[in-house]
């Protein structure tokens, strides 16, 4: 798949504590993240000791690459946080992904709304193990075995929103 993502802090955070970040690399051409939530997820979440910003900091180095967003870019993530009130990580993500006329991964409820009210492809974490499913890199057990992880690792999702990702799942092994 030749394709361009922009990543939000929730993907990189779960798909880190999956110890699956190389989905990303496996599945997208290019994943970028702008510098802010690179700041959010790495800097400071070592400075508070989250094992997680410790294996994005590494992919940043083989395949996440860190964008500085230009002023325009800036300009637009200030209308988004205006408009929205979202936190400025997603309002980056949001901005860089429609500069970069890319797909917007967050699993953040707000952020995905408001990426497609700006006519934004959104998808989320479940997106990417579908994707990871659907290419036979895992077998639908692993996909379970994964959601459920997910949960363990303080992913919230509701049961009618598990059991459609189950019956996705399914659907795509038949």
């Amino acid at each position: 798949m030749s394709e361009v993502v922009v990543t939000d802090a929730t993907v990189l955070i779960y798909l880190a504590r999956l110890g699956e970040l190389d989905y990303l690399d496996n599945l997208f051409e290019d994943v970028y993240v702008s510098k802010t939530v690179y700041e959010e997820v790495v800097t400071r979440g070592q400075e508070e000791q989250y094992a997680d910003a410790l294996p994005i900091e590494a992919d940043t180095d083989r395949f996440i690459d860190v964008i500085t967003l230009s002023d325009e870019t800036v300009d637009r993530a200030d209308e988004i946080q205006q408009s929205s009130g979202l936190e400025r990580g997603e309002c980056t993500a949001i901005a860089l992904a429609d500069e970069e006329d890319a797909r917007c991964l967050t699993d953040d409820h707000a952020a995905r709304k408001t990426a497609e009210s700006l006519g934004l492809e959104v998808n989320g974490t479940i997106y990417v193990l579908l994707e990871v499913l659907d290419r036979g890199r895992i077998p639908l057990d692993e996909y379970v075995e994964k959601l459920d992880n997910l949960t363990d690792n303080g992913f919230r999702i509701s049961a009618s929103l598990y059991r459609h990702a189950i019956e996705k799942g399914e659907n795509l092994t038949e």
